[in-house]
């Protein structure tokens, strides 16, 4: 898409106003600002411009806090969590988003950068029309626009986990089982207990935000956020339905290497048995023992030694006929 070069004049002057971190977008009476990298400039920029609380400033400045929505007289400050996938590792991690929300205003803290917020931002800062459609409301609603778009990168991850669950099913009842697939079924169980970790908080903080009033998170926006919230329930659903397949997988693969091992001993012992007599016979013809029956006799030793060799595999074919071993 091409556009004209006052309006990208006017795009880089949003972005050159502050460091490299800090992104401003303004639309009307709402102003945006992205931090995607939490610094000392970041932190005094907040502290020159903004009143916020010390206690806010200080959790800005670690990661990996409990979701959670602060109150305050003029503004809202809220943690939030989404889950990331991690190509090169096959987990899943959470991804953390810190907002300051109030009159004319909000502003995003990412830790590390992510490209979903990245798209995100661009997309409203290069595309007029929907700039006009997220920012011509107030704070809330473009919150909510935010918080729709990365809840909604989520389902790609849940249908990742879904397509390597069926996949693994699949082979464990085609009869495969080794290693692998034991290992691959371990990965889905930890992948399913990381995404339930990571949504479970977010079900709750939406539920919240629907039901809190003030003048930029009015009444009109409760029905959006119910929106995210009826979403995420239906996430949370499908987790739980992968939940309870992994965890019958797992009971299923348990007793097929249960199954595996009785049979491996099974035939351990079967041998074991099988070699006493026999043992049992040489050990009397080994001892140096007059008057044995047959123990001039070479012949007849061995053919002894036949015979009972020959009652063993009839005793264990009737054994396996009869489906005992």
């Amino acid at each position: 898409m091409l556009y004209s070069q006052s309006t990208c004049r006017q795009n880089n002057l949003y972005l050159n106003r502050f460091p490299m971190a800090i992104k401003e977008l303004k639309h009307q009476n709402l102003t945006w600002i992205n931090i995607d990298q939490v610094d000392e400039e970041a932190i005094f920029f907040l502290k020159k411009n903004y009143h916020f609380h010390q206690l806010d400033l200080e959790d800005l400045q670690n990661e990996n806090h409990t979701p959670k929505i602060d109150n305050y007289k003029n503004y809202l400050f809220i943690i939030l969590q989404f889950p990331h996938w991690q190509a090169d590792t096959s987990t899943i991690i959470p991804y953390e988003l810190d907002a300051f929300m109030g009159d004319g205003y909000l502003i995003t803290i990412q830790h590390s950068k992510s490209k979903e917020m990245k798209n995100f931002f661009y997309r409203c800062l290069k595309k007029k029309s929907i700039k006009k459609d997220w920012m011509s409301g107030n704070s809330g609603y473009l919150f909510y626009r935010l918080l729709e778009a990365l809840f909604k990168n989520s389902q790609p991850i849940l249908n990742n986990i879904g397509r390597l669950l069926s996949q693994t099913e699949e082979e464990i009842f085609a009869g495969e089982l080794d290693l692998k697939i034991v290992r691959r079924l371990g990965i889905s169980r930890r992948n399913i207990l990381h995404f339930r970790r990571i949504m479970e908080p977010q079900r709750y903080l939406a539920a919240t935000l629907s039901h809190t009033r003030r003048s930029f998170l009015d009444e009109s926006l409760s029905i959006y956020f119910d929106d995210i919230t009826d979403y995420l329930n239906k996430l949370w659903a499908i987790i739980g339905t992968y939940k309870d397949t992994v965890e019958g997988l797992h009971v299923t693969v348990e007793s097929l290497i249960n199954q595996r091992t009785n049979k491996v001993i099974s035939a351990l012992t079967v041998i074991s048995v099988s070699l006493l007599p026999l043992t049992l016979l040489s050990g009397i013809y080994g001892m140096n023992v007059i008057n044995l029956p047959f123990a001039e006799n070479p012949k007849w030793v061995l053919l002894m030694f036949l015979a009972l060799f020959g009652i063993i595999l009839f005793v264990i074919y009737l054994m396996n006929k009869k489906k005992w071993i």
